[in-house]
């Protein structure tokens, strides 16, 4: 029975710090709003950052992350020709032949997006050579050089281009972007603990005498340390909370302007907001941190009145 009595004693004094701390930032409410304006923007910014690197990823298919080669030929190859050149490519390499454009098609395609409608004629009729663009399976990507170099000696075959050089460093970007994420959650992070902790100091010195008394009176350590570690928990908590109304409120204002950049690649293109389990990693990490900072901070206190 004794200990029955104990674990409710600690469970209910467990729930007067949890309701009395919240209490407790409802009356500062305007210097919690502050605190939690700048817990909110730390834990924000490297979660936007994440936000924007996975958008900036699903534009890799878009953007031609599949590469392909582009085979020009001999301006004298008629299309029937261009066509058999293609077909015996794919048979010697099993490279999928993604687009065969003829000499009349890439005058027409040229034509459209440079805007010079009937001013080639003095150069003939058909002055542009036809063009094969193969896509290389993801098992063959490593070996661009190889192949560009293979296809160049093909009777026809006037020049080989291939996309590998600005893929690969949109991929790197979006590695670099990754790692940057990462170092920007470390050091947001240890920000969230300074803040939590700083503020936790200042409650403290303004409780002092409140703990000097419950010390004398032999309270121990983890009754004096509760209050303040679930105050830190509530920071952290709000502070997630707010840092993910501040992330969808910014990712609003800049929906448009994302979408319309996606869908110029890809017409398919939709933008992925944050997601729930960004939210709950807000919430949790918040809330976590905010205790953490909390700990370190009273437990300071507290061996500096020891």
């Amino acid at each position: 029975m004794r200990l029955i009595s104990a674990l409710r004693a600690n469970l209910v004094h467990h729930g007067q710090a949890l309701v009395s701390s919240l209490g407790l930032l409802w009356r500062r409410r305007w210097t919690t709003l502050a605190t939690l304006t700048v817990i909110a923007i730390a834990l924000g910014l490297p979660a936007g950052l994440r936000t924007l690197t996975l958008n900036a990823a699903r534009l890799e298919r878009p953007l031609g992350m599949n590469p392909s080669m582009t085979v020009f030929l001999n301006p004298g190859i008629s299309s029937h020709q261009a066509v058999r050149i293609a077909q015996r490519i794919h048979r010697a390499y099993s490279l999928p032949i993604s687009r065969i454009i003829s000499r009349k098609e890439a005058l027409q395609e040229f034509k459209k997006w440079a805007g010079v409608h009937g001013t080639l004629h003095f150069l003939g009729q058909y002055p542009l050579p036809a063009v094969l663009v193969f896509s290389l399976p993801p098992a063959q990507q490593a070996s661009f050089e190889t192949w560009s170099s293979k296809l160049s000696r093909w009777t026809g075959v006037s020049a080989v281009r291939t996309d590998v050089s600005w893929l690969k460093r949109l991929a790197t970007f979006i590695n670099f972007l990754s790692r940057l994420n990462q170092v920007l959650y470390l050091l947001f992070a240890l920000a969230t603990c300074l803040i939590v902790g700083n503020t936790i100091r200042l409650d403290i010195e303004n409780a002092r005498i409140e703990i000097v008394t419950l010390k004398l009176l032999g309270a121990p350590n983890r009754f004096i340390r509760r209050p303040f570690l679930y105050r830190g928990g509530w920071y952290g908590l709000l502070g997630g909370i707010y840092g993910f109304l501040i992330l969808i409120g910014i990712f609003s204002f800049l929906a448009p302007p994302l979408q319309h950049l996606g869908r110029l690649y890809d017409a398919t293109f939709a933008i992925r907001w944050p997601s729930f389990e960004l939210f709950l990693a807000l919430l949790l990490g918040g809330g976590a941190l905010g205790w953490l900072g909390a700990a370190f901070a009273i437990g300071h206190e507290l061996r500096r009145e020891n």
